[in-house]
């Protein structure tokens, strides 16, 4: 088969959304499929990119935020050309604005099925367009809304982003296939950690810093925890000087036992995975959470605040829980820090979990899922 996947976001950029396209791609193109990726260009001449991914014409680029931003000039003329020559059998598509919307006119035009994978809760990051004010949430609804009805399918990564869909009144067919695992992480052989009594019990947070992501309940939790207990926050973003600030000269907290690790290169976060005991996990606007699956795939079980990501991969009791507030977290991490051989049964589960994210078995229902929507075009 031959795939186009059209993404706003990709190199320069990380993240779940960059993870989750790599991931399936390489598991596509292993099992002998053709894709291509067709992104913006964010750096004129400095992308070093593989020959599968092709950059739409960028006149505007700049910088906000930190982050890498681009505009292209015609972006629908230039991914059909590349399209006519390509002759895919599927476009799919990452993203309900902008090179998403180009993606999805180019399917009409060609007569192939369009996909669109809902990775984001787009409403939740209405913050981030202020020209708009309080009327920002309501018109990013009905956009995403409208685009939902022109293509002809629509992946989930979890059941309440699904409900969420069909409330709104989609009635597109809509399938729920998790965003996959990175290979990296379940190649690994390192054995379940096991904790000596003299040594301290680490939580991990790996997250983008930024406001949605809710960092500052992690601290909340922190500071009712014993001193045995240190905490590793790893990641990067807009706030991550901020929640250094607020962690040590406004919550006080000991620099000895809070520790930040700034964007580590994928071998570094492994073993960051591995050298913990435990994921703590506070964002509710994830629509999966794929670090949760990367936690879990190197024996970590997650303690996490309730959102839509969660519920499908936490199992309360087997390979983590889920918490409804601060006390609750604090209760729950106290217990599995107090009964070794539970904590032992939670991190066996969690691996276990972790194997249904495995690239390859995901890629069969997403391909099945293309083959359905081929037979109704």
């Amino acid at each position: 088969m031959r795939i186009l996947f059209v993404t706003n976001n990709y190199t320069p950029y990380s993240g779940g959304v960059v993870s989750s396209i790599d991931a399936t791609v390489n598991a596509l193109q292993s099992q002998g499929h053709d894709v291509a990726i067709v992104t913006l260009n964010f750096l004129g001449t400095k992308h070093q990119d593989p020959d599968y991914v092709k950059r739409v014409i960028c006149p505007i680029r700049f910088m906000y935020k930190k982050n890498h931003m681009a505009l292209p000039l015609k972006p629908t003329q230039d991914i059909i050309f590349f399209a006519k020559k390509y002759k895919p059998d599927i476009i799919h598509v990452h993203h309900p604005f902008l090179l998403g919307v180009s993606g999805s006119n180019v399917a009409r035009i060609l007569d192939v099925p369009c996909v669109f994978t809902y990775h984001t809760m787009y409403e939740q990051y209405a913050h981030y367009v202020p020209l708009f004010g309080n009327t920002a949430k309501p018109i990013i609804r009905s956009i995403v809304k409208r685009f939902c009805a022109q293509v002809d399918g629509i992946v989930v990564p979890s059941q309440a982003i699904q409900r969420d869909i069909r409330i709104a009144g989609v009635i597109s067919p809509i399938e729920i296939i998790p965003s996959p695992v990175r290979t990296l992480f379940l190649q690994t052989t390192a054995d379940i950690k096991i904790r000596s009594k003299n040594t301290f019990f680490d939580l991990i947070l790996v997250s983008r810093f930024v406001k949605e992501k809710n960092i500052p309940f992690v601290f909340e939790v922190f500071k009712q925890l014993p001193q045995h207990v240190r905490l590793t926050l790893v990641g990067y973003g807009t706030e991550y000087q901020t929640m250094q600030k607020l962690a040590f000269d406004i919550l006080q907290l000991p620099r000895e036992r809070a520790i930040f690790i700034h964007k580590p290169e994928p071998e570094h976060l492994r073993a960051l995975y591995q050298s913990a005991d435990l994921f703590i996990f506070p964002s509710q606007t994830d629509t999966q959470g794929l670090v949760l699956a990367e936690a879990m795939s190197q024996g970590l079980p997650v303690v996490a605040l309730d959102g839509p990501g969660q519920r499908d991969i936490i199992r309360n009791g087997e390979n983590g829980f889920i918490v409804t507030g601060v006390a609750e977290a604090v209760r729950v991490i106290q217990r599995i820090m107090s009964d070794s051989s539970f904590h032992h049964a939670l991190k066996t589960q969690a691996k276990i979990t972790a194997e249904k994210y495995h690239p390859l078995v995901l890629i069969k229902q997403l391909l099945n899922f293309y083959n359905l929507l081929q037979s109704k075009i």
